[in-house]
């Protein structure tokens, strides 16, 4: 007969009265309905999963492109900064080979400018000897003579200070000593011992030291001192932009 269920062998009946739980003919009545919320919940985590890989997958598409972008930033910004460090190697040896020209033209240590500044300030008595320069200094050697040898010295050395050559705190004598007398024989009597006419000079050695001068006031000493060749250099190179 058709219409007639067939018992269903439940072993446990009495274990589940006991603990009060549903037979298990009444769970089987309801297991389709089981198995489709069973299907739903598994469709639903699958599906869960499945947009999660795609956000992922996305996510990481983004970041490869943006990666790809910085890289191709990156690599502009070596070559600009390869082209800026050539062009600022260039200006600064252009800008060298331009202030040694300048420093030679215009140095109011040079020529005729230092010439005449010693001329004006070498007091009457001294006598220049020799004029040097020891790396940023300037090297004098003279001889002064008596009387007050060694006051017109001294005179020196302030007059040197004064200038706006050198540095008035740096100007110092390094070396100064009194020469031989200088003497004569005595032509009428020949046995007669040679006798002293007159003190020898005092020697004298003074290390001055350059004075860092801005093109303003190389142009103001060079006119001042005479050097109207020299002056027009300067002039001319700051008109050219070679200067400040």
């Amino acid at each position: 007969m058709s219409g007639v269920t067939s018992p269903v062998l439940d072993l446990l009946r009495e274990r589940r009265r006991e603990l009060g739980i549903e037979p298990l003919s009444g769970t089987l009545v309801r297991r389709r309905s089981l198995l489709q919320r069973g299907a739903l919940i598994g469709l639903a985590v699958v599906g869960g999963v499945a947009g999660l890989c795609a956000v992922v997958l996305i996510q990481n598409a983004v970041v490869r492109s943006r990666m790809a972008q910085l890289e191709q930033v990156e690599n502009e910004a070596a070559v600009l900064q390869a082209q800026l460090t050539a062009r600022q190697q260039n200006l600064k040896a252009l800008s060298d080979t331009n202030k040694t020209l300048v420093d030679a033209l215009t140095s109011g240590r040079t020529s005729s400018a230092l010439l005449a500044e010693l001329q004006l300030i070498t007091p009457q008595g001294v006598q220049l000897m020799a004029a040097g320069s020891s790396g940023e200094a300037l090297i004098l050697k003279g001889q002064a003579f008596d009387p007050f040898a060694l006051v017109r010295i001294n005179a020196l050395l302030l007059q040197l200070q004064r200038s706006a050559l050198f540095q008035a705190d740096g100007v110092k004598l390094t070396k100064v000593e009194r020469k031989p007398a200088r003497t004569e024989d005595t032509p009428t009597d020949k046995t007669a011992a040679a006798k002293p006419l007159e003190p020898g000079p005092v020697g004298f050695e003074i290390q001055a030291p350059f004075a860092p001068l801005d093109p303003q006031q190389q142009l103001d000493l060079l006119r001042r001192l005479g050097s109207v060749g020299m002056a027009q250099r300067l002039q001319l190179l700051r008109q050219e932009g070679l200067m400040p």
